[in-house]
């Protein structure tokens, strides 16, 4: 997986510094979260040498006009960086990105490792392309992911899972693709145990790990009694806990079937210790699960605890744990 600094989006017009430093703090904040997840960066010395009001982009970034802490973090990050031009050669310098024509000699590589198949995708400046996006050279079109925020970082893991559609893809990505989970060791071997594989459960289950990352910590742990995160908190702001039939209604909100375990499975020795797992040693009971179909193939939960850095916990994958009386 490599992500690749795209040229053109560092258009100024020599106006508003303010806002053009608030677009590459954007873009810091982005290299720092993929430096911190062993993500891939690289770029294109093309990129200091190339011409923004007049002058080259170098001596902007690391001109007297540049507040210092930029230029500090500019440089801690390019001192890191790998240029991708020091071992390939230019393959063009011209691409069609969405409606324009650019000078980018970065998204024609990008462009090419991706009509390979290679997990590759551009890193613009804020403020341009975000998401997938056309990118045409040479008249061939390809879809090229523009990653600027949180959102699209995680969309371009997630679309990468969806494409693949094996099991070992979407286990190695998964950390990238849902950052804000927890996945127990092993977890992801358990997705021999659907019934179909993993296949037939690939969709529902990647919709269902997205909503979990992008949502799970306030579905498991806001305490204001509110079903949606939209309704207003109570003006008195009193604390009702966090009911598993709050989370089965919260879930509902996403046409999510997510329950609990009924008392007697907890009562039952060999149904209770199924669905046990440990976890920087506590012992955790993961009852809540998602049915993926209504008689089988389920995605059994946790709510966050500190040794899950406060992440909601995917805890088991399985067709369907023994219940009392099988």
């Amino acid at each position: 997986m490599r992500f690749v600094l795209e040229e053109s989006s560092w258009t100024w017009d020599g106006r508003d510094l303010d806002t053009f430093v608030a677009r590459i703090e954007g873009l810091l904040d982005r290299l720092d979260v993929a430096r911190e997840r062993g993500e891939d960066l690289s770029a294109c010395r093309a990129l200091f040498e190339q011409k923004v009001h007049g002058v080259e982009l170098g001596e902007i970034l690391w001109g007297a006009n540049m507040p210092l802490e930029i230029q500090q973090r500019i440089t801690g990050h390019f001192n890191m960086m790998r240029f991708w031009d020091d071992e390939e050669d230019f393959l063009g310098f011209e691409a069609r990105i969405v409606d324009a024509e650019r000078f980018s000699p970065s998204a024609v590589y990008v462009h090419a490792r991706a009509s390979q198949d290679e997990l590759i995708a551009c890193m613009p400046l804020p403020g341009t392309w975000s998401g997938p996006c056309t990118v045409v050279v040479a008249d061939r079109a390809q879809i090229v992911h523009f990653v600027t925020d949180a959102a699209t970082h995680r969309g371009f893991f997630r679309s990468a899972i969806a494409e693949k559609k094996d099991e070992h893809t979407a286990e190695m990505l998964a950390g990238h693709a849902f950052p804000d989970t927890c996945f127990l060791d092993g977890v992801w071997r358990g997705v021999r145990d659907f019934d179909g594989g993993y296949r037939a459960v690939q969709k529902e289950l990647i919709r269902f790990l997205g909503i979990l990352d992008d949502h799970g910590r306030w579905v498991l742990t806001d305490d204001t009694g509110r079903l949606t995160e939209d309704e207003p908190e109570p003006s008195d702001l009193r604390k009702v806990g966090v009911s598993n039939d709050i989370i089965k209604n919260r879930f509902l909100a996403w046409g999510l079937d997510v329950a609990p375990e009924k008392p007697n499975v907890y009562a039952d020795g060999v149904c209770r210790r199924a669905r046990e797992r440990r976890l920087g040693g506590e012992l955790l009971y993961c009852e809540l699960h998602y049915k993926i179909q209504l008689h089988q193939n389920r995605v059994h939960i946790h709510r966050p605890v500190k040794a899950s850095k406060d992440r909601p916990i995917v805890a088991i994958f399985h067709e369907h744990l023994p219940l009392p009386g099988d």
